[in-house]
């Protein structure tokens, strides 16, 4: 059985625990697509440090055969650099002023079974969204398809109503392969 996991390395998972009770001064993001879907890298400014949130595509294997294909990979990095810049986007970055701590930060991951003839023969893991609490409101950074490159931001009282994922609607082409299915669940974790 094939195994794809693209879980946040241990390095990534201290810089959301470095963000826990610090405050979130500011949120940049180059918009591009409808309500606030920023390109790539979401760029958030605590008191003291930098963090960007970044989605690009790299490739998984998704099958017992080692087929791959492209996914949209969340990954962390701290930054030292003032300016987010994404020149092959846009070169205007919209600011969001926060100004309240972080309580608490949770990682939303897609885990999809890929069944072939009744058989489970691969299992693929990743990032799907990032939840922050922050001040008595929720802040979401969620890429909401699997194929993405962007990251929608979202602002709500409740996390569960921001999340949107229609990666469960990865479709199964039941006449071109009726053995092959996909089963989708989420897994929430505390930071």
């Amino acid at each position: 059985m094939s195994y794809s996991d693209k879980s946040f390395s241990t390095q990534e998972r201290q810089l959301l625990k470095k963000m826990v009770g610090a405050a979130l001064e500011s949120i940049d993001a180059v918009i591009v697509a409808r309500g606030d879907c920023s390109w790539n890298t979401v760029r958030l400014h605590f008191n003291g440090f930098s963090i960007d949130v970044n989605n690009r595509l790299g490739e998984i294997v998704v099958d017992e055969f080692g087929t791959l294909d492209e996914f949209g990979l969340l990954s962390i990095a701290e930054t030292a650099s003032e300016k987010l810049d994404i020149p092959e986007a846009s070169p205007n970055t919209t600011t969001y002023q926060i100004g309240k701590p972080v309580r608490s930060v949770e990682v939303l991951s897609d885990v999809i079974s890929v069944f072939g003839d009744g058989i489970e023969v691969a299992t693929i893991k990743y990032p799907q969204a990032i939840v922050m609490g922050v001040g008595d409101d929720f802040i979401v950074l969620d890429k909401e398809v699997w194929f993405s490159e962007m990251i929608a931001l979202k602002r709500g009282v409740s996390a569960d109503e921001l999340l949107y994922d229609d990666s469960i609607n990865w479709e199964d082409n039941h006449e071109e392969d009726p053995g092959t299915h996909f089963e989708f669940s989420t897994v929430f974790e505390e930071i």
